[in-house]
């Protein structure tokens, strides 16, 4: 660890506030599942089309 002007960096200063959402985790919660969808119907109309 290096010190900084404000002091040391550590684990607390690096933990969301109490309350707060972390909404990349939320994003990818929900957007993953979306992106397979939307990949799988791709496909299937890629494969659809090509035969």
């Amino acid at each position: 660890m290096t010190v900084t002007r404000g002091g040391t960096t550590g684990y607390e200063e690096a933990q969301a506030p109490a309350g707060r959402t972390r909404w990349w985790v939320v994003g990818l919660i929900l957007g993953l599942p979306v992106l397979m969808v939307i990949g799988f119907l791709a496909i299937v109309v890629v494969w659809v089309l090509a035969v």
